[in-house]
C-alpha cells in the first residue's frame, strides 16, 4: 500500500513525473528551435545585405568596364562615367 502512495510505477507522483519530464523537454525543443530560428534569420539578413551592397555598386563598374574593353566607348567616356558612377 504505501509503494503505490510514493511513486511506484502507477502512482501519482510518477505520473507527475512523468508529465513534467515531458513539458520540460518540450520546452527545450522549442527554446533550441526558437534559438535556431533567431540565429537563421541573423545570418540571413546579414549576407543579404552584404550581398546587395556589392551588386548595387559593382554592377554597373563592371558594365562600363565591359563596354571599354569591347571599344564601345571611347576612354574619355569611361573615365567620365566611372567618375559619376564612383563619386554616388
Amino acid at each position: 500500500m504505501m509503494d503505490g502512495m510514493m511513486g511506484g510505477t502507477n502512482g501519482m507522483m510518477g505520473g507527475m513525473m512523468d508529465s513534467s519530464m515531458m513539458w520540460m523537454c518540450i520546452l527545450m525543443l522549442v527554446g533550441l528551435l526558437l534559438l535556431a530560428a533567431i540565429i537563421g534569420t541573423i545570418i540571413y539578413t546579414i549576407a543579404r545585405r552584404l550581398m546587395s551592397k556589392s551588386s548595387v555598386t559593382d554592377r554597373p563598374l563592371m558594365l562600363l568596364k565591359e563596354r571599354f574593353v569591347k571599344g564601345e566607348i571611347s576612354e574619355e567616356e569611361y573615365t567620365q562615367k566611372r567618375k559619376v558612377l564612383t563619386n554616388k
